[in-house]
């Protein structure tokens, strides 16, 4: 197999990714990853304030739903105790107005703290709204930024894609498909040079088994390093 095509991919492909290094070294780009991790935390601050405060209100409304009927079972006892003249009838209608009281009150203090902290929610949810407008502000100001630093790139990396797609027809489809897969993992350079004097992968330097070894004999050949996973060939001029 010849390796001049993908090496020379490789190449380029470097260059491409040191840029990419440079630029998320940059002051810029920092700066806009730092807008856009705030946006994000305040918008899923928002997202969670706004799903606290649905299900209060829901728990709140079917309280209040309680209530209401409450006081309907309560009103229908209005007058009834005035025209009761057992005594057990009456302490059975006392009983039954007590209970329902009770129930009465324990949901109006259950209901009260439900309505408190739905006021200290709708409090965050203002306070948190007011931080993602401010972190939308300067997300948009960041990114404005470093577009412009990163315009200054464009023109190498237009170059640089330019020469990647046109060498992409002249490489065969399953070693750059290989190539893509490893580069993935950033395993740069993903193609290394089999050191047969030490019998060493040429990127990590560990000692290839001699039964690896065997594959690595005559220009073209190849196989992959069982320590970093490296594709490792003997090129040509050797």
């Amino acid at each position: 197999m010849k390796f001049d095509k993908i090496l020379q991919y490789q190449k380029i492909d470097q260059e491409a990714n040191a840029l990419r290094a440079e630029m998320s070294k940059s002051k810029e780009w920092q700066k806009y990853q730092d807008a856009q991790n705030k946006l994000e935390a305040a918008t899923s601050n928002i997202g969670k304030l706004t799903a606290e405060a649905n299900e209060l209100l829901k728990g709140y409304e079917s309280m209040k739903s309680k209530m209401d009927s409450l006081r309907d079972e309560l009103a229908e006892f209005d007058g009834i105790l005035e025209d009761v003249q057992d005594v057990n009838e009456a302490e059975y209608y006392l009983k039954l107005v007590s209970a329902i009281s009770d129930k009465l009150n324990a949901l109006e203090k259950e209901a009260a703290g439900v309505s408190g902290k739905i006021d200290q929610i709708n409090g965050a949810y203002k306070k948190t709204w007011e931080q993602g407008v401010k972190a939308s502000q300067a997300n948009k100001s960041a990114k404005a930024e470093y577009n412009a630093f990163a315009s200054g790139f464009k023109a190498k990396f237009d170059e640089l894609q330019k020469q990647l797609n046109a060498l992409v027809k002249e490489i065969p489809e399953d070693v750059l498909s290989e190539y893509l897969v490893l580069r993935k993992s950033q395993k740069l350079p993903v193609y290394v040079e089999y050191d047969a004097e030490n019998k060493v992968c040429g990127r990590c330097r560990m000692e290839v088994p001699n039964d690896v070894c065997a594959k690595l004999k005559s220009a073209g050949d190849f196989a992959e390093c069982p320590s970093c996973r490296r594709i490792m060939y003997v090129p040509e001029s050797k």
